[in-house]
């Protein structure tokens, strides 16, 4: 690798990061009117694409890449909130299933909108192209450090 490559007038590394700064800060300011927390609503998001059959505490680990102990504590504070419920599984009972409560499903049609007008802030006066092109940046940069890992 060249090490050239490496070195530029910004670094790259700390405006990754305080771009999800800012988009947490964003998010969190505005999800407190609803007493959640960004993580919650991710959840709630990818909970309710899994609306008929539920989703176990695994599923949620490996889609978010978050730690088992982690999962827990965001799902007992939504259990608390109301938002969900864990049901034991048929065929296991030590096994959860994660569902939406109707509190959960109202909440996640309610910030859908938000959810949709920050992504149009992250991308405001990109071309067609800029955003293909950053949507593919990301995708590559996302790849080389989960590759890096390994």
């Amino acid at each position: 690798m060249d090490n050239n490559k490496s070195i530029h007038k910004e670094h790259y590394g700390a405006l990754i990061q305080r771009l999800a700064k800012n988009i947490k800060y964003l998010a969190d300011e505005n999800l407190s009117n609803h007493n959640v927390t960004l993580e919650q609503v991710k959840m709630v998001h990818f909970l309710n694409s899994h609306e008929d059959s539920g989703a176990y505490q695994k599923d949620i680990e490996q889609k978010f890449l978050i730690k088992r102990s982690s999962v827990t504590n965001i799902l007992n504070n939504m259990e608390k909130s109301g938002l969900i419920l864990r049901i034991g599984d048929v065929s296991d009972a030590r096994i959860k299933k994660v569902l939406l409560t109707d509190k959960g499903k109202a909440l996640s049609n309610t910030l859908k909108d938000f959810i949709c007008n920050l992504e149009t802030v992250i991308i405001k006066d990109m071309t067609e192209e800029e955003m293909d092109l950053f949507i593919k940046l990301l995708k590559k940069s996302l790849s080389n450090v989960e590759k890096f890992m390994q």
